[in-house]
Formats: C-alpha cells, sequence, structure tokens
C-alpha cells in the first residue's frame, strides 16, 4: 500500500497542526514509497500501451471479460440485468456482438435507484462518494479504495507532456477548504507539494499575494479550475507581471476551457504547455487532449471502454456525426458502471483500431448538462457559439457569465473593473442583429458572480430544461413553449 491510501483516510482527517507537522516530513518521503508498486505498475503498463497494440488488445477483452463475469455473478442489480444477456459466457458479450448491443444503457437515475446493489463486493470494502453537484445534480456511488495511485499514474502521465513529474510543486486553485476566516486564503501542503490558492478570494490583494508566492517557491506549474486560472491570468496581465514566464506547464481540471480562457492562458504563461485532460468522479474514461489539437481527445484504452451512441442507442461509427459518450469503468470493480451514460456529447474523429493503438478519438467534448446552447422566445435552441465572448474597447470587463431561466432572455452578467460599465453597445446590437427579435440580451453589472460550492464559476448557467441537446448541434430544434413550462420535462 502506497502512502497515499493512508493519507486518503487518516492524514486528512488529522487536526491542521498534526497534519503540517506530519506533511513537512512526508515531503521528503521517495517518490516510490509515497506512490507505491500500484502506481509504478501502472506508469509502465500505460507507456508499454503506447506501442504495444496486442498488449492492448488483450488486456481490454480480458477487462471486458472480467467486468462482466463479476458483475453478473455477484451484483444483485446486475445478475438481474445483464446476468441473462451474458448467460455464463461473458466471452460472448463483447463489445461488437449483438449480445453487447442489448446491456442497458446506464443512466444516473438507475445508478440513485440501485445503489446498494449495484456492488461486486462488500460495501464496507469500498469508499461512497458523491460528485460536486456543480449541474445542480450530485450523484452518490461507490468507489474501490485502492484508487489514488492508479488515478496518479493516469494524470502524471498527461502532465509529463508539460514536464510535469511527480517531484514539482504546483500552484492549486481550485475550490478547497483552507480554513475559516475571510483573510484565509493561501495555504502549504508539502506532502503532495501543493501550494493552495482559494478559488474564493480572487480580488487583487489576494491575487497579488498568490504570485509572490509562486515567485518565491519558483513553482512552474499551475494547476486547477479554467475559470479561476483565467481570472489570475487577467490580473497578471492587468498589473504587467505577464507573461510569466518561470510556468511551464497549465494542467486544467474539472471543467471545460473555453476559447477566451485558452487565449488568456497563452498569453499570461507564453512558455507553457497546456495540459487539459477528460476525466470524470466516476471513474469511467479518461482522455488527454492532442498536442497542438485543442479540444481533440484521446481516450486512454486501459482506463475505460468508451463509445460515442446517437439517440437510439446505437454506435456512432461516420467521423464528423456527434453523439452520446458512453463508457465501461475497467480499472475500479467494487461497483462496476456498465455502458454509463457520463452525460455528455462529442463529434467521432477516429474510431478504436490497431491503427491507432485502439484509441476513440472524439472532439468537442461538451457536457449536454450545462447547455451549450440558449433558447430562443420560440423555444429554438441557439448554439451559445453564435453569441461569442463581449470584449470592451476600455478593456474594463473582468469575468462574464450568462444567465438564462427564460425562454428568449439572457441575462450577461459581467465583472468590471472599476465599477463603471463597460461600452458593449455594438456587441449588443450585433447579437440583436443575429438572433433577430427571437432573443434578448440584458447587460448586468455584478461585483462578482456567483459560484458552486466547490469554487467553479459556470460560464453558461442554463437553467432551462433542454432534454433535447442530444441532437446535432447545428440543426434548428424547436422545444415547443409549452414543455419549457412543465416541470417534468426535463
Amino acid at each position: 500500500m502506497s502512502v497515499l491510501d493512508v493519507a486518503r483516510g487518516a492524514y486528512v482527517r488529522l487536526p491542521p497542526s498534526a497534519r503540517n507537522y506530519l506533511g513537512r516530513v512526508l515531503q521528503f518521503v521517495p517518490t516510490s514509497l509515497k506512490f507505491g508498486k500500484t502506481y509504478r505498475h501502472w506508469r509502465g503498463q500505460i507507456d508499454r500501451a503506447r506501442t504495444d497494440t496486442a498488449f492492448v488488445k488483450a488486456y481490454r477483452r480480458e477487462a471486458l471479460i472480467d467486468v462482466l463475469d463479476r458483475a453478473a455473478r455477484l451484483s444483485p442489480y446486475y445478475a438481474r440485468t445483464i446476468g441473462p444477456i451474458v448467460d455464463g459466457a461473458p466471452e460472448q458479450a463483447l463489445p461488437g456482438s449483438e449480445a453487447w448491443l442489448k446491456i442497458p444503457v446506464l443512466t444516473r437515475q438507475t445508478v440513485v435507484d440501485n445503489l446498494d446493489g449495484m456492488s461486486t463486493v462488500p460495501l464496507r470494502e469500498l469508499d461512497r462518494v458523491s460528485t460536486d453537484g456543480s449541474s445542480g445534480e450530485p450523484l452518490v456511488f461507490r468507489l474501490d479504495r485502492n484508487r489514488s495511485p492508479i488515478e496518479y499514474a493516469f494524470v502524471h502521465d498527461a502532465w509529463a507532456r508539460s514536464g510535469f513529474t511527480a517531484t514539482d510543486w504546483r500552484a492549486v486553485f481550485r475550490g478547497l477548504d483552507l480554513g475559516k476566516g475571510e483573510t484565509r486564503d493561501m495555504e502549504i501542503e508539502p506532502a503532495l507539494k501543493e501550494l493552495r490558492l482559494s478559488v474564493f478570494h480572487l480580488n487583487d490583494e489576494s491575487m497579488a499575494r498568490y504570485l509572490a508566492a509562486i515567485r518565491e517557491r519558483n513553482i512552474e506549474f499551475i494547476y486547477g479550475y479554467p475559470s479561476a486560472i483565467a481570472i489570475f491570468c487577467d490580473f497578471l496581465e492587468r498589473t504587467g507581471a505577464a507573461p510569466l514566464r518561470q510556468i511551464r506547464g497549465v494542467l486544467p481540471i474539472s471543467e471545460r476551457i473555453y476559447p477566451h480562457q485558452r487565449t488568456l492562458m497563452t498569453r499570461a504563461f507564453d512558455r507553457a504547455v497546456i495540459v487539459p485532460f477528460y476525466g470524470m468522479s466516476e471513474k469511467v474514461a479518461f482522455a488527454i487532449e492532442r498536442p497542438d489539437e485543442p479540444e481533440t481527445y484521446e481516450f486512454n484504452p486501459l482506463y475505460g471502454y468508451t463509445e460515442l451512441l446517437d439517440e437510439h442507442d446505437q454506435p456512432v461509427t461516420t467521423p464528423g456525426h456527434v453523439g452520446r459518450v458512453v463508457s465501461t469503468g475497467l480499472l475500479f470493480r467494487g461497483m462496476p458502471l456498465i455502458r454509463y451514460d457520463t452525460r455528455d456529447e462529442a463529434e467521432l474523429v477516429e474510431l478504436p483500431t490497431e491503427a491507432n493503438g485502439y484509441r476513440l478519438v472524439l472532439k468537442n467534448l461538451s457536457p449536454r448538462r450545462d447547455s451549450e446552447y440558449v433558447v430562443g422566445r420560440s423555444g429554438t435552441l441557439i448554439p451559445f457559439c453564435g453569441l461569442c465572448v463581449p470584449v470592451d474597447n476600455q478593456n474594463r470587463v473582468r469575468e462574464v457569465q450568462f444567465y438564462q431561466d427564460t425562454p428568449g432572455e439572457v441575462e450577461l452578467r459581467v465583472v468590471v473593473a472599476d465599477g463603471h460599465p463597460p461600452d458593449l453597445s455594438d456587441y449588443l446590437e450585433r447579437m440583436a442583429q443575429r438572433s433577430g427579435s427571437d432573443l434578448t440580451l440584458n447587460l448586468q453589472l455584478v461585483d462578482r458572480l456567483p459560484m458552486t460550492n466547490r469554487g467553479k464559476r459556470k460560464f453558461i448557467d442554463q437553467r432551462l430544461p433542454l432534454s433535447l441537446l442530444h441532437e446535432a448541434p447545428g440543426e434548428q430544434i424547436v422545444i415547443p413553449p409549452e414543455k419549457l413550462k412543465d416541470p417534468s420535462f426535463a
């Protein structure tokens, strides 16, 4: 067992003073001991998978057979639902077979309704965890307790593209609990080599101290929510501290990176490699953005078996077509999620083949639950990309959020630098011309944007029930206005 597995339980529950003392000791523990042989094993497997396609093919087959077999035999829920399909011969129900397509796609609601019956091991052997609920719908499920070193192996492999190693320090912009009090906005976590920076205190005074601490420790990697990192980048530009050339890597997590955020990061950290990856709390899929191909992701075949399905649950096989991301986790089998609907959508680039190392390639991954659309008065879905991001000539706009809870009305929330309203008349006029009478943008100046309980800032806060978001972008989709008023339409 690695130190990481111990830390997840006992270490994080220690009083702050004891944790700080132990953390100062743990920072000197050799990497091999801190992460353990499980971590080293998986780093080796990931490296091997890059060139050994026969290994990948055999691993994926054996892993899927084991997942199906264990689920059908040991889980009451799966024994009832896929047991008759597998029928004691899981090797006959692998992807590509008719039996595989008969396995029902797993929804979040099904997980909620069958939580206690989905596990293949006693519940005491699993951790009860949940998503952060940033979509307004937190999900409770269970995960294997040995997950940390395995998860770190995949994440560190991704970050290695920027030059990051397990021994490097990071400046962390996440919604971490840094203690009580208005001034508690920064702390050191020596065991994990993290300078933790509060995303709830992104004012100029705090960010100046963040910058000083990053410089003092010569930290070369920035890690955290893109929304928070972008605000820090804006601060660096406004104060003349950009470009911050000591930064070699930007390691964004948890949120989609919008083009304007990526542009800010590229300017503020002009020597840095930006390494986004796609993952989720449910641990069913892991993908890394291709170098020099923004928004194009390669899925790791060792982590999960990922499919792209259309609205009829049939495989999407034509490049350029859009579908739902559905995945089966291969690593953590205590509570397997088989053909789990991630509620994300994407465009197919390449199907997994021997030629690409059995790596599914998708682009424009976006969450259906956090709509990339706004709704016109007529019920027509308008792709958000048609609205673009407002820029004012006076450079007063600091943060922006698009909020909608009424068809045809979008609230453009803007945080400004000095309290004076920016001149967005050209932008508002241009948007009015694009949408005609179907959409009105209302400008509202605010002191700050609302955040989730973990400190995330939604760029698009869509409160209307948009159950048709799995349709192909660019098509005109009309939701009847009466449906938008029906609370059951979701």
